[in-house]
């Protein structure tokens, strides 16, 4: 065992440094962050115009040379090679000359053997010109093509993403099939991965002759309104704006019955044009999800869209609502974007406190991966909208999701069934299947790290500790995450660990979902890691079925190489007979009901949130808020040069105007949303006859000592 293991589990004197304490350190692999230079030993004369760039389009970034003159490279490389060309000719000139000049002072035999032996050197030196001739002629469509590939990349890097409004206009339905006369249906709308909720429907007074809108809790009205309200008609009439980034994204409306428990009226998806001004009004027919759902009816929308010229955003953009969380580095909140009206959560960043703790590299890291997932289809990973920074702070801005954590309903119900747990784990397959895909692990999968949206579905955030750039199977040595999701590598393993750790994770938080407890809790942190490491797993009676528990198995196998994904990634864990009824291409279009469809009045709604934070008063937010704190030197600000999303060139002069009355909220320590990952669960369920039955008859528990009580193997 390593040194650094043994200090790890306390089997030497343990250092100064807490052992709780798990701060990620850089990583051996991770080069540290540091500006590009031009090289002096470039070919400045194939080249002579060129300069380094940056370039972002909508799918990709392209890093490498614009080149300002489209015919510099061709007319460089056709300089050069006519050079060498005329060089040779001359040679072989000279040579002909010499030997013309030879032939008139040729007497004897010995001057007629050196004249064939020159006769033969250029003979030699022909063969060579053809022999050049032939490579110039055979690598020329090469050339081309990289020139071409070239010119190309610059012409990508020079496009900008497409930015606009939509705006939208839920106005009606007819046809409904509502089961009762008191239905109050509701819609959702999701566009980007942004939402809207509608609010209960309308009800027309016709002797005001206005319409009156019904909160979805508003049952009182039913009486007084039936003469005037038909469930299968209903009328909503609700605006609401969002924000557009890219050209190719698809508007998804689903029809709810808040009345019913949230029961599925219909759903439809929209391409609306986002290339050129326009405006579409017109009724769409709902869709069932699934072939047996039985749907009927239509909904009435209208579409505007408008391009924005606006490149650049800063914190003066968004009003704050609501306080959602604090964490070690900053805090997230809940705001409503000034000229949309958009609801997101903006993640605010101290600059101070990232610099102090050296996480400058991690900090850009997650920003670069939310920036990456953002211009690539991602259905279950929270995406980037914004990023910017002030001379004290870093800001996140990213889609709000009213559904909340997965940790909040997990700890408000103590366990999930064994079919919500599949079809959470399931999204979280293909979340983990895009990353690794995209060379990203994530290395701190865990409930308060899920998020659900307004109907139901899974979405990842938080890539704080996330890496990037681990191609196949390369590792990486940083020691992070939370306790009792490290997987045994993380703790023993000197030489590294790859993406295999995210699924040793989702094989704790299966058993976690369906059990309502950690596999390997403890109360002590170094007798956690022994667990980890050594000890075994009890499954409780009849809590998961035969394919279930071969499923958390395969996942926490500690030997990395043999675990369930080693062979073929996420690919293998979507194969296992646990899966068997899962659609997968159905599931990744979000066409399977989710077992689960959270209440939420409105899109405004934090009530899936810890109101230990939701609760704060915001005018004790803005008050911090007004505080600041003292601006980093120019040269520490060069290190998170870059991290703006708009416009890179606003980094720095955008803010000069309003930092002096204005400065960011020093942040207060302590857990991110919510809890300390450190310390244990704030609720831990446990069937009491289950640990009766545990004590004195240890033979109705499942203990698989094969599988998890033997040393830890390479």
């Amino acid at each position: 065992m390593s040194d650094f293991a043994k200090n790890l589990f306390g089997f030497v004197k343990p250092k100064s440094t807490s052992p709780e304490t798990m701060a990620p350190s850089q990583d051996v692999n991770e080069a540290p962050l540091a500006r590009v230079v031009s090289s002096s030993g470039f070919p400045s004369e194939i080249l002579p115009h060129a300069t380094p760039t940056i370039g972002l389009n909508e799918k990709s970034y392209a890093v490498g040379t614009t080149i300002n003159d489209p015919n510099a490279l061709n007319r460089s490389i056709n300089q050069f090679d006519h050079a060498q060309q005329s060089n040779l000719t001359a040679q072989l000139n000279t040579t002909q000359t010499n030997v013309n000049n030879e032939n008139l002072n040729i007497n004897n035999n010995e001057q007629q053997r050196q004249l064939k032996q020159q006769q033969q050197q250029h003979q030699q030196q022909q063969q060579q010109l053809q022999q050049q001739q032939k490579q110039q002629q055979h690598y020329q469509p090469l050339l081309s093509k990289k020139q071409d590939y070239s010119l190309a990349s610059a012409a990508d890097a020079a496009d900008t993403i497409q930015r606009g409004k939509l705006r939208i206009n839920i106005m009606e339905a007819r046809g409904l099939n509502v089961t009762t006369n008191y239905s109050q249906p509701y819609v959702v709308c999701t566009f980007e991965s942004s939402e809207i909720v509608t609010q209960g429907p309308e009800s027309y007074d016709p002797k005001n002759a206005q319409f009156v809108h019904r909160n979805n809790n508003d049952y009182s009205t039913r009486t007084k309104s039936s003469a005037n309200y038909n469930p299968a008609n209903p009328m909503w009439h609700h605006t609401a704006i969002f924000d557009v980034i890219g050209s190719k994204s698809q508007l998804q409306i689903s029809v709810y019955d808040t009345s019913i428990d949230g029961s599925f009226l219909g759903h439809l998806n929209i391409s609306p044009k986002t290339t050129d001004d326009s405006s579409v009004e017109k009724w769409y027919e709902l869709q069932p999800r699934l072939p047996n759902e039985p749907v009927t009816g239509k909904i009435k929308i209208k579409l505007d869209y408008s391009n924005i010229n606006k490149r650049h955003y800063g914190p003066n953009d968004f009003e704050i609502l609501r306080l959602l969380g604090k964490g070690t580095f900053g805090q997230v909140f809940q705001v409503k974007k000034s000229d949309s009206k958009r609801v997101y959560a903006m993640k605010v960043l101290s600059k101070q406190v990232i610099v102090k703790k050296k996480e400058i590299a991690h900090t850009i890291g997650e920003r670069n991966i939310l920036v990456r997932t953002a211009t690539t289809e991602s259905p279950f990973i929270v995406g980037l909208k914004f990023s910017f920074q002030t001379p004290t702070d870093l800001y996140l801005v990213t889609d709000f999701m009213s559904g909340g954590e997965l940790f909040w309903h997990l700890q408000k119900e103590g366990r999930f069934s064994e079919e919500r747990a599949k079809f959470y784990i399931a999204e979280l397959v293909l979340a983990l299947e895009h990353l690794h895909d995209n060379d990203i692990v994530y290395r701190d999968l865990k409930p308060e790290n899920i998020l659900l949206d307004a109907n139901g579905h899974i979405a990842l955030c938080d890539f704080g500790l996330s890496k990037a750039n681990l191609t196949g199977n390369g590792t990486t040595n940083t020691f992070c995450g939370t306790t009792e999701y490290l997987a045994p590598e993380v703790l023993l393993d000197e030489s590294g660990y790859t993406k295999m750790v995210d699924f040793w994770s989702l094989g704790v938080l299966i058993f976690e979902m369906c059990c309502g407890w950690s596999p390997f809790y403890a109360e002590n942190t170094q007798q956690m890691y022994k667990n980890i490491a050594f000890g075994k797993v009890r499954f409780p009676k009849e809590v998961l079925s035969h394919e279930g528990r071969s499923f958390v198995k395969g996942l926490l196998n500690r030997n990395p190489k043999h675990r369930l994904g080693a062979l073929n990634d996420a690919r293998e864990l979507r194969a296992h007979p646990f899966f068997h009824d899962v659609s997968w291409e159905n599931l990744k279009e979000k066409k399977i009901p989710p077992p689960f469809v959270p209440h939420i009045a409105n899109e405004l709604d934090t009530s899936n949130f810890d109101p230990e934070f939701t609760n704060a008063s915001t005018s004790a937010i803005n008050r911090q808020l007004m505080m600041g704190t003292t601006p980093l030197s120019q040269a520490v600000q060069e290190n998170f040069k870059g991290f703006t999303y708009v416009d890179d060139s606003t980094m720095f002069d955008h803010f000069n105007g309003s930092m002096g009355r204005r400065g960011s909220y020093k942040p207060q320590y302590g857990s991110f949303i919510p809890g300390n990952p450190n310390l244990p669960p704030d609720e831990e369920v446990v069937d009491e006859q289950s640990e009766i039955e545990e004590e004195n008859e240890g033979e109705d528990m499942d203990v698989d000592d094969e599988f998890v009580s033997g040393q830890f193997d390479l």
